[in-house]
């Protein structure tokens, strides 16, 4: 299946490649700080740019900046395939948000509004 472009997804990744130090300074507002999480995965709620580069999935960063904000300028990041444990595609994550604060998972939220991520 290939993903639509601009489809939004919940990328699951190794946390130990997400909790590498310059990963980190791209995925998260505080990159010093470990990513915790009961196991070795993470999740990142992304737009997907592109599935059919064959080093990996390319997603959109600072969506949400660039919404608030449009002249910062959207940066993508590509996700190696030997990294990406699942991708989830849908348009509201809202309930898995709710329950990964509940067991503790790692995971970071790069579009859409107030938190949600949902497809413009």
């Amino acid at each position: 299946m290939r993903l639509k472009q601009n489809s939004t997804t919940a990328v699951v990744v190794g946390k130990s490649w997400a909790n590498q130090q310059a990963i980190k300074l791209f995925l998260r507002d505080r990159p010093l700080d470990e990513i915790q999480s009961p196991d070795d995965s993470y999740v990142i709620f992304a737009r997907a740019l592109d599935d059919t580069d064959e080093r990996g999935l390319w997603i959109e960063l600072n969506t949400k900046e660039h919404e608030e904000n449009p002249s910062v300028e959207l940066q993508a990041l590509l996700i190696p395939w030997h990294e990406v444990l699942a991708v989830v595609v849908g348009t509201d994550f809202t309930a898995a948000l709710e329950k990964s604060r509940g067991i503790g998972a790692g995971l970071t939220t790069i579009g859409g509004r107030n938190g949600h991520s949902k497809v413009r």
